[in-house]
């Protein structure tokens, strides 16, 4: 018959036989970490009484020779130069600093901005009768007649003209330089001109898709190696030639243009081209050119050529017979 009590022997027995398995196998926490019987003495006493030691000054340190080759410091560049080795690796990166200081004095002769693309949201500039965007420039060249300037038209065309004037006057001077080292500088230097024509693109002109920025660049590329073919033709066919040139290119060929502005440009080309040839290589390779003011040739222009004077003979007038083949 079951019950629900339980025997007294029975919960006994229980109990024993649990506390016979605690004993015989302890829990890990009942542990007690017993160290090793070995002991450490320190002498607190003596430890308080010591003094940190002083360590001695540090000797003086030699002061720097001054029989040091400073000039090799100022121009680390120009000793690089020098080792055949390193002259193929190391001329790239003199040629982007060098170019870098040249594009920034051939960008001084005339600048020019858009107000209407500063507007919130920006407002549509004034164009002219060809589409182009009509800014306010600075500089002699996008000056007007009134303030004593060029007069061109303030517009992206006519800033890139101007540039690449004074470009194509240093890429002249670069021929000049070893063979080997001609190709860096002319790329480098057309390179910061592309960067700067991208940058006036979306800046000024809104052009916000690179893929109509690529257009035009590419457009710029082959207006520039027109210039180069003209302009080297009137470099060596003489000034008339030469005018022709800058007529082309600067003034976009209009018939109304006055002569005086042509010849003044024309005579401007040619006494940088002077200056430029007359530099050494150092000095155009450290960027240290400057280009003179074309304001300055107005009194020279103005004055009568002893030529005019001259009157012609009758031979002189008679137009040259061609001779038959």
């Amino acid at each position: 018959m079951a019950t629900n009590t339980v025997c007294s022997s029975c919960l006994r027995a229980i109990r024993q036989q649990s506390r016979f398995n605690i004993q015989k196998a302890p829990s890990r926490s009942a542990r007690v970490y017993q160290p090793a019987q070995r002991s450490f003495t320190i002498n607190t006493r003596s430890q308080a009484e010591e003094k940190p030691s002083k360590r001695p000054p540090p000797p003086p340190q030699p002061a720097h020779e001054k029989n040091i080759d400073t000039p090799a410091f100022q121009n680390f560049a120009a000793q690089l130069r020098k080792t055949n080795a390193l002259r193929s690796t190391t001329e790239p990166y003199i040629a982007y600093g060098g170019t870098e200081d040249l594009f920034q004095e051939c960008s001084r002769q005339c600048s020019y901005t858009i107000p209407s693309a500063l507007e919130n949201p920006p407002a549509t500039p004034l164009m002219n009768e060809s589409g182009d965007h009509l800014g306010q420039g600075s500089g002699w060249w996008l000056e007007s007649k009134t303030k004593n300037g060029l007069g061109l038209e303030v517009t992206f065309n006519s800033w890139a003209q101007v540039l690449f004037l004074h470009m194509w006057m240093l890429t002249v001077r670069f021929r000049c330089f070893p063979e080997k080292y001609v190709k860096d500088w002319h790329q480098n230097l057309l390179d910061h001109f592309f960067y700067a024509a991208e940058d006036r693109m979306a800046t000024w002109h809104g052009m916000a898709a690179r893929g109509v920025r690529n257009k035009n660049l590419k457009d710029l590329w082959l207006q520039w190696r027109g210039v180069q073919l003209g302009y080297d033709e009137g470099l060596i066919k003489g000034d008339a030639v030469l005018a022709a040139a800058i007529w082309r290119n600067v003034f976009k060929a209009n018939e109304n243009v006055d002569i005086g502005d042509v010849a003044t440009v024309t005579a401007y080309v040619m006494r940088e081209l002077q200056r430029l040839g007359a530099m050494d290589d150092t000095r155009i390779t450290e960027g240290q050119v400057k280009f003179s003011d074309p304001k300055t040739l107005a009194t020279s222009l103005a004055k009568e050529s002893p030529s005019m004077r001259d009157h012609l003979t009758a031979e002189e007038l008679k137009a040259p017979q061609r001779v038959k083949e």
